[in-house]
């Protein structure tokens, strides 16, 4: 009897569960955070030491020297800003002296090529610098408060790494819209390190090619963020239209990328596509039975259309009211609304020779594109991929446009081939459409229903390779080529030095970046 009531008591006990430990709020935090992201900010830590602030270049003086004359002269007479570089060292910059300061524009005055658009992205950094260094050079720090000084170089040339960083952020959340994540932070990650993107990053900073990576990709990221148009789940476009404000603001953002580099101004052709889409798309619910006259006076009477319209106007306001620096710059320089005439005669648009150059600025074995980044053609293939799918396509169609109006204007000038340059140049503002079409080919590779299903691990180790040719080239371009060879590529020597001469000259590359940072790649031994 107690044995039965020893055992209905054991039954009957309720037995609290053992709850789970909680995990510490670092765990928690690692959780939540979004890992691709943290991965970029490691990799640009990691980048710092390659960081080289240097005036050196003749387009970086150009722009430099907007900041000096108008900061400390204001004016735009460059004579005395382009004297000081030359008289730093007048054999290096005989060539610079005769193109620019002995080239006098309209006004009479030496010529500059470069927009102002960098400069005044610079000016808060260059600011900064002028307050730090006025009061350390009046307490008796031995720093010039000349505009000159190393402040002031540090200031604009971290200032365009920033820049350049917070574009591939950019285009990190923008394609992670309609990507998985990961595959939007390993397409920006090697896009970034396998193209000539890390080189005008972080080695030649004053150029304006960081600059006009974050303003394609600011005005890619506004864009797509301000539609009120949208993607169903199952693929179809469903109309809307952005606000008033937005559209203006938009239009800003397209005067200013076009103020960093006038090519750059072709980044709106996704607004004009996506307005040419939401036409269309309004037309087709009016089209019916009724003929097309009927529809057509119908369709320009319905106030979406009309509001439409008038805000794509608005947007052309806004594109004038960015532009409007370039143009007050335009006509204190040249003394006109426009470039100098000595240099838009550098443009061949709509002839023969600019058709053909299109083709080379991609193929060419010595100047072409996809030869000196070929994880760029990788990315191309991609984005023609996602015409494929209906939810991607119309995204597609506005990134490749913005893609072949870059390329055909980096090809109409006469120095298309951009001798001396590091790869195609020209192209790196553009790296947006890049990212998004390698992002949705490794994502197509490993997840998707028609593709190779690679696991993550092999994707990232074919990233790696790409991102070791681009190294090899940079090592080559600095520390094996000489002045004349640089632009040129040679697929059969190139590959020949990548395996036989590259690996001897790491040391001796690592030993300049300690010890003479100042003396890279201006002399290959």
């Amino acid at each position: 009897m107690q044995e039965t009531q020893r055992i209905t008591e054991i039954s009957t006990t309720v037995v609290e569960p053992i709850k789970p430990a909680q995990p510490g709020f670092w765990r928690r935090w690692w959780r939540r955070s979004d890992k691709g992201l943290l991965t970029l900010l490691l990799l640009f830590v990691l980048t710092l030491p390659l960081f080289t602030p240097r005036i050196y270049a003749t387009d970086e003086i150009e722009y430099f020297s907007y900041l000096h004359s108008i900061v400390f002269d204001h004016d735009v007479d460059f004579t005395n800003e382009y004297s000081h570089f030359i008289n730093t060292d007048p054999k290096k910059y005989a060539g610079f002296k005769q193109d620019l300061l002995d080239k006098h524009n309209e006004n009479n005055l030496p010529i500059n090529v470069g927009p102002v658009g960098s400069a005044l992205m610079w000016s808060p950094f260059y600011l900064v610098a002028h307050g730090v260094t006025t009061v350390a050079h009046a307490v008796g720090f031995k720093v010039q408060a000349d505009g000159y000084s190393s402040p002031y170089v540090f200031a604009v040339a971290f200032g365009s790494l920033l820049y350049g960083f917070l574009g591939l952020l950019m285009t990190y959340w923008l394609v992670g819209q309609f990507v998985p994540k990961f595959y939007s932070a390993l397409a920006t990650a090697v896009i970034w390190f396998a193209s000539p993107a890390i080189f005008y990053m972080s080695l030649t900073p004053p150029m304006s090619h960081a600059n006009s990576l974050f303003a394609i990709s600011l005005f890619l990221f506004v864009w797509y963020r301000t539609r009120g148009w949208r993607i169903d789940a199952q693929g179809h476009f469903v109309v809307g239209q952005r606000s008033w404000q937005a559209w203006l603001g938009l239009g800003v953002l397209g005067g200013l990328a076009t103020m960093v580099r006038e090519q750059d101004g072709s980044v709106m052709i996704v607004a004009a596509i996506e307005s040419i889409y939401l036409l269309r798309q309004l037309f087709s619910h009016r089209s019916g039975t009724q003929s097309n006259l009927k529809v057509l006076a119908a369709f320009a009477k319905d106030n979406a259309v009309q509001r439409l319209l008038l805000k794509n106007l608005l947007f052309l306001v806004g594109v004038v009211i960015g532009f409007v620096p370039q143009l007050v710059v335009y006509q204190f320089l040249n003394g006109h609304l426009g470039p100098s005439k000595i240099v838009s005669t550098k443009l061949l648009l709509f002839t023969p020779t600019s058709v053909e150059q299109f083709f080379r600025l991609m193929f060419d074995p010595n100047h072409g594109m996809y030869m000196w980044s070929p994880i760029l053609l990788v990315a191309t293939v991609g984005l023609l991929m996602m015409l494929r799918e209906r939810r991607l396509r119309f995204m597609a169609i506005a990134f490749f446009a913005a893609f072949l109006c870059e390329l055909y204007i980096s090809a109409s000038f006469k120095t298309w081939t951009m001798a001396g340059s590091f790869g195609t140049r020209r192209m790196v503002g553009i790296s947006p459409v890049f990212v998004a079409g390698l992002a949705y080919l490794t994502y197509w590779l490993a997840e998707g229903k028609r593709g190779w299903h690679l696991a993550r691990r092999w994707l990232i180790g074919l990233g790696l390779i790409f991102i070791l040719w681009n190294v090899g080239l940079i090592i080559q371009f600095a520390a094996i080529r000489d002045e004349a060879g640089r632009q040129n590529l040679d697929i059969a020597r190139a590959i020949g030095d990548q395996f036989g001469r590259v690996p001897a000259k790491i040391f001796d590359v690592a030993q300049n970046f300690l010890f003479h940072r100042s003396s890279f790649y201006k002399k290959a031994p």
